[in-house]
C-alpha cells in the first residue's frame, strides 16, 4: 500500500495535503507497459543519440585541433571534470550544455575546413 501520493502511480500531485504545486507535465516519450528491460534501455539510448553525436562531434574537432580537453573546457567555460564526464559519456549535457557544444563545434569545425 502507497503510503506517499508520489508512490502510487495514479496519484495526483494535487492530492497531497497543503500541496498547491502545479502539476508536472506529461513526459513526450511514448512507452508502452509491456516492454521488457532490454527495450526499456534500448529506448533511452535512442532518446540520447543526438546527444551522443554532438559529444562525438566535438571529440573529433578538439582532437583535429590538437587542444587538450583542459583548454577545451576553458574554451567553453565549464570545469574540466564536466567536461571529462561528457565526452567519456558517464553523463550528458542538460540543455544550456548541449547549446554550448553545438555551437563551439559549428564554429570551430568552419574554421578547419
Amino acid at each position: 500500500m502507497a503510503r506517499y501520493p508520489w508512490q502510487h502511480p495514479t496519484a495526483s500531485i494535487t492530492s497531497a495535503a497543503g500541496s498547491n504545486t502545479p502539476p508536472q507535465p506529461q513526459s513526450q516519450t511514448y512507452l508502452p507497459a509491456s516492454l521488457d528491460s532490454d527495450q526499456l534501455r534500448l529506448a533511452a539510448m535512442e532518446q540520447d543519440e543526438p546527444k551522443r553525436r554532438i559529444i562525438r562531434d566535438a571529440a573529433a574537432v578538439r582532437k583535429q585541433r590538437g587542444i587538450t580537453q583542459v583548454q577545451m573546457a576553458e574554451e567553453l567555460g565549464v570545469p574540466c571534470r564536466t567536461l571529462e564526464e561528457w565526452l567519456q559519456g558517464r553523463r550528458y549535457p542538460k540543455g544550456p550544455g548541449m547549446t554550448l557544444i553545438r555551437r563551439w563545434v559549428v564554429q570551430h569545425s568552419r574554421k578547419l575546413t
